[in-house]
């Protein structure tokens, strides 16, 4: 469980640093004109927060506290394309975060089927924000 928990933490962690990330970029986004990117930024970061509440609830859920460690700073980018290259950049790293994690947790357990979850809904997100630089190129 030990190991479990430690997964858990490092996802918490990276969803709070991703929502930071994503409600920059919304207000970058709108600075530049771009409602459409903002929108999606600001929902981004709702999504991200939802992931981090969830993370939070199975840490307490486990017996232990959720970390409140220093959080990465994400690149926030300056232009559309900077701003959904970023984007991109740290919805596949959580794919991987995820994939990762589901190697190292016990098969039949809350936790894998959270991070089961959660791969899913980021790996949704990265096509989304993948379809949206190709619609840009």
């Amino acid at each position: 469980m030990t190991r479990t928990l430690g997964w858990l933490q490092r996802a918490l962690r990276h969803e709070f640093a991703a929502a930071r990330q994503f409600a920059l970029q919304a207000s970058i986004a709108r600075r530049l004109g771009d409602p459409k990117l903002a929108a999606q930024c600001d929902e981004g970061a709702r999504e991200e927060l939802r992931h981090a509440g969830l993370l939070a609830d199975a840490i307490l859920a486990a017996g232990a506290m959720p970390a409140d460690g220093a959080l990465a700073v994400l690149p926030t980018g300056r232009t559309r394309d900077e701003l959904l290259d970023e984007a991109c950049r740290t919805e596949s790293a959580a794919v991987l975060l995820y994939r990762d994690a589901l190697r190292a947790t016990p098969s039949r357990s809350a936790s894998r089927d959270l991070f089961e979850f959660l791969q899913r809904e980021e790996a949704e997100h990265l096509a989304l924000l993948q379809r949206m630089r190709r619609i840009a190129a």
